[in-house]
């Protein structure tokens, strides 16, 4: 049996997603961002994941991008961007899966923090029977 990787996501109100996208100047921002920094991580909006991820599809050709189309649609639907733009993940460099330790430290510290805006916090594993899977493609 093998081990899973981890992931920290967490939902913000969109005041401090604004503030985590930009300046890192309201208490809450410079907390998260101390909790990533301590563990050697960046903390990524989701929205602009998806964005990048797709202006890089564009730039190299999106036929070798199987989730382009399913991606794209995401980012330009007005509810969906919304809600992407109030989630952030813990990534460790490059990496967006972990080992569960770090995870569970990660989220350990999170718990503690007291912040109305802070508004959900949760520990993702990598097995596919846990998560959604990326929709099919139809060649």
């Amino acid at each position: 049996m093998s081990e899973w990787l981890y992931q920290i996501r967490i939902k913000v109100t969109e005041n401090i997603s604004n503030d985590l996208r930009d300046m890192y100047q309201q208490n809450l921002s410079k907390n998260l961002k101390k909790i990533a920094e301590y563990h050697k991580m960046v903390l990524v909006c989701t929205y602009d994941a998806f964005e990048a991820y797709c202006v890089e599809a564009e730039q190299n050709g999106i036929d070798g991008y199987g989730l382009y189309h399913w991606t794209k649609a995401t980012i330009e639907d007005p509810l969906k961007k919304a809600k992407h733009l109030k989630s952030f993940a813990f990534y460790l460099g490059e990496d967006q899966i972990y080992p569960k330790e770090l995870a569970s430290s990660v989220q350990n510290q999170l718990k503690k923090i007291n912040n109305k805006e802070l508004l959900e916090i949760n520990l993702i594993d990598s097995n596919p029977a846990n998560n959604p899977q990326p929709p099919k493609i139809n060649l």
